[in-house]
């Protein structure tokens, strides 16, 4: 399974569970999202995954136009900056027992108290 598939894949388990009803946000849920109800985070949480499945999009017309099948092979600013956002994406799910380590992004560590939000 490449990344891409397991994102995929992800990301469809999370909307079944949103359409099921079976899926209870986390600690997630910040101050803009707490006076939701259940149908309305449904409802965002749903956009959320369809952005996940825009940036999906995304990256495989790069791909195919590039001839790139493995997002290991993407070489250049833009072809790593878009592989950069799916190992990002990949990274929330790194507990999967189908998680690759070798997927794990380089996040900054060294973010200062400024670029927090509040």
């Amino acid at each position: 399974m490449d990344i891409v598939e397991f994102l995929e894949a992800r990301i469809a388990e999370q909307e079944s569970a949103l359409r099921e009803g079976s899926f209870r946000p986390g600690g997630s849920v910040g101050p803009e999202n707490e006076n939701m109800d259940q149908s309305s985070l449904r409802a965002l949480m749903l956009e959320e995954c369809a952005r996940k499945r825009a940036i999906i999009a995304s990256w495989k017309e790069a791909a195919d136009a590039e001839g790139i099948s493995d997002p290991g092979e993407a070489e250049g600013t833009v072809a790593v900056a878009r592989r950069a956002m799916l190992t990002i994406l990949a990274g929330s799910h790194r507990e999967h027992p189908d998680y690759d380590a070798g997927w794990s992004p380089e996040l900054p560590s060294d973010v200062s108290d400024e670029s927090l939000p509040e």
